[in-house]
């Protein structure tokens, strides 16, 4: 079968953890990550536009192209332009290096003419970035709950949300390397540290199941990681704290950070003031994003 002329895949940003589902939840937003790939002659070309455009390599390092390789091999070869066309905030706790990951590998997928199948994908890409609520977000879309087995197998459930929640991302100015942010973490918690997380996720799921709003702001609480990266994101130990605000269920911490996410239940910019005010008394600029739940996940299209 003759490859394809293009091949072109949407992967959507994530937010994992939401409070207490550390390394468990991840939820897809509806910020995307486009990527076009045809054959060229002369070698590898790598084009980026779009947000944080001239921090994305163009050469063999980007990881769209590094994760494309290492699945395809040397079958593929290197005279291809890629195209990334990015919206999510690299470095930000917005699952952007698990959408290229994600992206990297539908295209190496379709490509070889794999035809791996979106669970095969959420494998191959945990095995990549180490650990699968983000990839997971990232390919089935939604909201998903996801675990590794000892004997290192990946299970995910993707779970309903309602459609009337609306989520919204502070964006501070900030860089936080994700190694920074685990470093951070203590060796071992407390075991009312754990029955804290373990009560708070699972009453975040069943809040969202029955819609009982009024329980998301303690069900998104945490004692696992968000305390601790509290030291490293300025203002966030205030936006964590923001109650009695029109629309606002509850705050999170975005993945390792900096973002901040809410989730809102009618008026969502109340909220992102509320949130970037926290930050701005730090002196710290935000940008604010009010997006929807991304439902689909990967979505991809080869001529």
């Amino acid at each position: 079968m003759d490859a394809p002329k293009e091949i072109r895949v949407r992967v959507p940003a994530s937010s994992a953890n939401l409070g207490p589902g550390f390394d468990a939840l991840a939820l897809a937003l509806d910020l995307p990550l486009r990527c076009t790939l045809r054959p060229s002659p002369g070698g590898l070309r790598i084009r980026a536009t779009g947000t944080d455009a001239a921090a994305i390599p163009q050469d063999e390092s980007n990881l769209v192209w590094k994760t494309f390789s290492q699945l395809a091999g040397n079958k593929a070869g290197h005279d291809f332009t890629l195209e990334i066309a990015n919206q999510i905030p690299l470095g930000r706790g917005l699952g952007s290096s698990a959408a290229a990951i994600v992206a990297g590998l539908a295209l190496a997928d379709a490509w070889m003419g794999f035809h791996s199948g979106r669970q095969r994908l959420v494998e191959l890409a945990t095995g990549l970035e180490g650990h699968p609520d983000n990839v997971a977000a990232a390919v089935l879309g939604g909201l998903v709950a996801s675990c590794q087995t000892e004997d290192g197998r990946v299970l995910t459930a993707p779970l309903g949300v309602p459609k009337e929640i609306t989520v919204v991302v502070v964006v501070p100015e900030l860089r936080l390397s994700t190694e920074a942010a685990r470093a951070v973490l203590p060796p071992q918690y407390s075991r009312a540290d754990a029955v804290f997380n373990v009560q708070r996720a699972a009453l975040f799921l069943a809040a969202l199941e029955s819609g009982r709003w009024e329980l998301l702001r303690e069900a998104m609480r945490d004692r696992l990681h968000q305390p601790f990266r509290a030291s490293l994101i300025p203002g966030l130990a205030e936006a964590l704290q923001l109650e009695n605000v029109p629309g606002l269920l509850g705050v999170a911490l975005s993945g390792a950070g900096p973002s901040v996410i809410a989730l809102c239940r009618g008026p969502a910019e109340p909220a992102g003031e509320a949130i970037s005010a926290c930050f701005r008394r730090r002196e710290i600029f935000c940008e604010t994003k009010i997006l929807s739940i991304d439902s689909q996940g990967l979505f991809l299209e080869a001529d």
